[in-house]
């Protein structure tokens, strides 16, 4: 039976779970699953990488993913003040999340950190940052095999 070699263009069922039990993202059976190729990052399975390297088509693993690797660490320079006005009418709570408009035609939803007359300090880090988290994933099938050693053409 073929195993997962690096380079493999693979499909794969995961569920994303952190320390507080949340489960963040679901894609298991039943779903679609999601295309990755070994050895290469990816924005929804950060810290995969190499962990499904020799897996047979219908394995599991599950992989622990420390926070550096996952969403990064929070960064204090991405808490900022900003006009009270991008938020238009809506009620800021500290703590709460709010829809901040970005340019004309943009909106973001930020972490509210405090709310003043004119200004309102938002943290736009990632909601899960300074988070481990732990992906259990089901190779679903393997796609493509590798170029073989030396191989420099079709």
């Amino acid at each position: 039976m073929r195993t997962c070699r690096l380079g493999d263009s693979v499909q794969v069922h995961y569920v994303k779970r952190f320390a507080d039990g949340a489960v963040r993202t679901s894609r298991a059976r039943g779903g679609a699953p999601v295309d990755i190729k070994l050895g290469t990052g990816h924005p929804r399975l950060p810290g995969l990488g190499d962990a499904l390297i020799g897996l047979a088509e219908g394995g599991t693993a599950t992989v622990a993913v420390p926070a550096g690797r996952a969403h990064g660490p929070a960064d204090p320079a991405r808490v900022r003040r900003v006009s009270r006005g991008r938020f238009g009418d809506q009620e800021l709570v500290p703590g709460g999340r709010a829809r901040m408009r970005v340019g004309t035609d943009r909106v973001r939803v930020v972490r509210v950190v405090e709310v003043g007359g004119r200004a309102v300090v938002v943290d736009l880090n990632h909601p899960r940052c300074g988070q481990a988290v732990v992906l259990e994933v089901e190779l679903v099938a393997i796609l493509a095999d590798p170029a073989p050693a030396g191989h420099w053409g079709p």
